[in-house]
């Protein structure tokens, strides 16, 4: 896999957002070509990308989250 042109953001994406922190995980390289062709489309800048990734991410996360300890609490219900 060619890795000479990844995008790599070496400071934090340019924000108005008040004590923001940088976080780094990987995703495959077409994968984030894609994302970044959307936003271009969209006309979102890569902050603004990032964040809505790490938002529906963190959304989807505690949507399954709360299904499973509700599934849990029934199925403990059941049994007493």
């Amino acid at each position: 896999m060619e890795t000479e042109a990844v995008y790599q953001v070496e400071t934090m994406p340019e924000t108005n957002a008040p004590k923001m922190i940088k976080i780094t995980f990987a995703v495959p390289e077409e994968v984030h070509k894609q994302a970044l062709d959307l936003a271009a489309a969209e006309g979102w800048k890569p902050a603004e990308l990032h964040r809505l990734a790490w938002v529906l991410g963190l959304s989807e996360y505690a949507e399954r989250s709360n299904k499973l300890l509700v599934n849990e609490s029934l199925r403990n219900k059941k049994r007493s």
